[in-house]
Parts: C-alpha cells; sequence; structure tokens
C-alpha cells in the first residue's frame, strides 16, 4: 500500500485546483493583461492551495511528519538550483529534474506541493517576484502532480521502462510548462498592432492560430532546451535518485490499515 494508495479528497482537491489555475491561464486570453493584476493574492492563493494538499496527505496517510521533513528539505535544495544562471539563460533549469523525481515517487500531492514552494522560495532567493510569480509556481506544481500520477500507474518504478517513460515525460513537461507561461504572457508583450499579437474578439481559431505563431517564433527554441535538458537529467540522475527516495517513503511511512489478526494458535489467558 505504500506506493498505490490513492484517496479520493486528494484527488478531488487537486482536481479542483487544476480547474481554477487552469481558468487563471485562460482568462488572459480573453480578457488581456489587466486579468491578471494581483499577483500577491494569486501567489497567496497557489500557496494556499498546495498547504491544504499537505494537510489532507497527512491526514489520510498519504505522507507523514518526516516525509514532510523530506519536502521541506528538497525544496531548500531545489530552490538553490535556480541560481545556476549558465544553463538556465538558455531556458533549462535543473530545479524541474527534483520536482519530477520527487513526485514521481512520492505522489501527485507531495510533487504539487514540491513544485509550488520551490518557485516561491526560489523567488526569495533570486529576488524574483512579479505577476508571473503565481503562474510559474501552478505550472511547476502541475509538472510534480502528472509525474505523481504517472508514477502510480507503474508497479516498479525504478526499471529502466518507468524511466523511460519518466524521461519522456521531462520532455514533454518541459515543452508544457512554455505553454503555459506563454499563455498569460502572450496578451501582455504583443497587442493587437501585431499580426501575432493578442487581440480582443478575436475567434478561438484566430486566437490559436497567432498564439501558434508566436510561440513557435519567440519561444519555442528556448523551451527545447528546457525539455531536452529534464530529459537527459532524467536519464543520467533519474534512477539514483528514485531508489534513494523510494527508501525514505518506505522507512518514514507506516499506513495503518487497521487492528492486526493475532495467528490462531494465539489463546488470550483464561
Amino acid at each position: 500500500m505504500i506506493g498505490g494508495l490513492r484517496t479520493r479528497s486528494e484527488d478531488a482537491v487537486l482536481l479542483l485546483i487544476s480547474f481554477a489555475g487552469l481558468a487563471a491561464f485562460v482568462l488572459p486570453l480573453r480578457l488581456g493583461s489587466a486579468a491578471g493584476q494581483s499577483p500577491a493574492l494569486f501567489v497567496s492563493l497557489v500557496t494556499v492551495s498546495a498547504i491544504v494538499v499537505l494537510g489532507i496527505a497527512l491526514q489520510t496517510h498519504r505522507l507523514s511528519a518526516r516525509l514532510v521533513a523530506i519536502l521541506a528539505a528538497l525544496v531548500a535544495v531545489d530552490a538553490t538550483l535556480r541560481l545556476v544562471l549558465v544553463i538556465g539563460l538558455l531556458g533549462f533549469s535543473p530545479i524541474f529534474f527534483l520536482i519530477i523525481v520527487a513526485g514521481y515517487v512520492m505522489g501527485p500531492g507531495f510533487g504539487f506541493a514540491m513544485g509550488a514552494m520551490t518557485l516561491l522560495l526560489s523567488a526569495f532567493l533570486t529576488a524574483g517576484f512579479g505577476p508571473w510569480l503565481p503562474y510559474q509556481m501552478l505550472g511547476s506544481a502541475w509538472t510534480g502532480m502528472g509525474a505523481g500520477y504517472l508514477g502510480m500507474l507503474l508497479s516498479n518504478r525504478s526499471t529502466r521502462a518507468g524511466m523511460a517513460l519518466l524521461a519522456v515525460y521531462g520532455l514533454i513537461a518541459g515543452f508544457a510548462y512554455g505553454v503555459l507561461l506563454d499563455l498569460w504572457e502572450w496578451p501582455a508583450l504583443l497587442g493587437a498592432a501585431s499580426p501575432i499579437g493578442w487581440a480582443p474578439g478575436l475567434s478561438p481559431a484566430s486566437l490559436l492560430k497567432r498564439f501558434g505563431t508566436f510561440y513557435l517564433a519567440t519561444s519555442a527554441a528556448y523551451d527545447a532546451f528546457r525539455a531536452a535538458g529534464n530529459c537527459l537529467l532524467l536519464l543520467l540522475l533519474g534512477r539514483a535518485v528514485v531508489v534513494a527516495l523510494r527508501r525514505f517513503r518506505q522507512r518514514f511511512l507506516v499506513e495503518w490499515t487497521g487492528p492486526a489478526k493475532l495467528p490462531d494458535d494465539v489463546r488470550s489467558p483464561a
């Protein structure tokens, strides 16, 4: 039960948060850049959502207090990796490696919380606060959550096939994260005067065409570095980290399944 226990309450909360978060990404496509003018409130909502997910996981024995301490340590280590700017300037950041692997081993709730908290802490370290932060938090939270659901589909996560699937997931997630951030950023960067800019009143088909052209022209190559970096790190280091995190999980998570049944040959004293 350590690797496969699922709770409907946690899944329901993650689904609700994801629907609300997706609406926040799509809203600027209808209302323009004015739709994202409350970053502090949005950051607070994403942070509270991550805490709620962790609380449900603790109450339903998906996590233990010791694993929450492991989460805090992983967030601290991962946030410092954002200071690696040499490759970060090319679009690849090593922070997604730990978010993906942690979610893959520990589950979707853990991955969601780690993705959101890592981006929040890294913003403190790099003075990276701005209207983009809540969208980055949600994008990385979904990256960890998706890896968690992928891990739940596999009986043995550390096999070659499992790690190959995780590397493919990292590749896809690298592009998906960039697309999500562009959905918010696009209306703020280019207006109706540009043939590939956002404009009010456009049909969904026109919006999609303009956005696709904008993405290919400005972000696709940049995101390719992130996707390739995720894939390469997962192939080279993923299995070792997965095995280590599985040991932590097995050691620090004890599932209570009810009173133990005594063997038949054990008799109560008269």
